[in-house]
């Protein structure tokens, strides 16, 4: 009689106590990148989340701030600008909603500085009593332009 061989197939079988199966691991990547991403968004603009008082606002806050970094915004004084002569040290004044924050900054303040529509936001100490003092300066460009008058030529 013929001998019959039995002919078995044998898969390769994957063991049932691995960690994460092929689907598995393809999530896990996918979740850690996009962790990863979210995370280099947000590390990427934390400026863009500082706020600011306006100068009304911090005068409503009665010293609770005293000491801490912060952002005013509000518009110059005008004439309240004065340089110490040969040196950077300037005074001037912000005002918004009838308050007015006399600041003291060291350093070159930008051209827009002067222009009696732009908003400025300064960033610095407040101490309460006497003056805000200003390490940055920035100025944001004015919104209220005059349209040009066309002559008749």
């Amino acid at each position: 009689m013929a001998d019959v061989t039995s002919n078995t197939v044998t898969t390769p079988s994957s063991p049932e106590g691995s960690f994460l199966g092929g689907k598995g691991r393809l999530v896990l990547v996918g979740v850690v990148l996009v962790l990863a991403i979210v995370y280099l968004i947000y590390a990427a603009f934390p400026g863009n989340t500082s706020y600011y008082f306006t100068v009304d606002e911090l005068a409503s806050f009665d010293g609770v701030i005293d000491g801490r970094t912060i952002r005013v915004k509000g518009k110059l004084v005008p004439d309240s600008f004065a340089r110490e002569e040969g040196t950077t040290s300037a005074t001037f004044q912000l005002t918004a909603g009838g308050q007015v924050l006399p600041a003291i900054y060291n350093g070159v303040v930008p051209d827009l500085f002067f222009n009696s529509q732009s908003d400025i936001i300064i960033q610095g100490s407040y101490n309460g009593l006497e003056t805000f003092d200003v390490e940055t300066v920035s100025v944001l460009c004015p919104t209220k332009y005059e349209p040009l008058v066309e002559s008749d030529v």
